[in-house]
């Protein structure tokens, strides 16, 4: 009898380990709402810019994560103001960001609407004149 309720507090157990683990990967999945990167320039993915754009993250939109509402980026040099867009294409329309804010030396940029982020290969960014 005594050797039935080891085994039984032994599997659950095993069941309660297994479930704490699968809600911490599901929970950490959930907060993991951004996109990394521009892509690799010649696959017809990259960054079309003066300045030397690295660690681009693009946000995804919670409710709809086919698209994205932001993007942040870094920009060696300084700056005083830049605007982005994105586009399909390196020459193609141009979609602009609403604003972009400059917190240490990260740019985040806000978009009025969602992005598709199929139709967002190139990343545009210039300094505001």
């Amino acid at each position: 009898m005594a050797k039935q309720k080891q085994t039984r507090y032994r599997v659950l157990g095993l069941v309660s380990l297994s479930l704490i683990i699968a809600a911490g990967t599901y929970g950490f999945a959930a907060m993991n709402t951004s996109i990394h990167g521009a892509g690799v320039m010649d696959s017809g993915y990259g960054t079309h810019s003066a300045y030397d754009v690295s660690r681009v993250i693009y946000t995804l939109d919670l409710e709809d994560p086919s698209s994205f509402m932001a993007v942040e980026f870094v920009i060696e040099g300084e700056p005083d103001a830049v605007v982005a867009g994105v586009s399909a294409t390196k020459n193609g329309k141009i979609t602009w960001a609403y604003g972009c804010e400059k917190n240490d030396y990260k740019w985040t940029c806000t978009f009025n609407e969602s992005i598709d982020v199929l139709a967002a290969d190139w990343l545009h960014v210039s300094s505001v004149q």
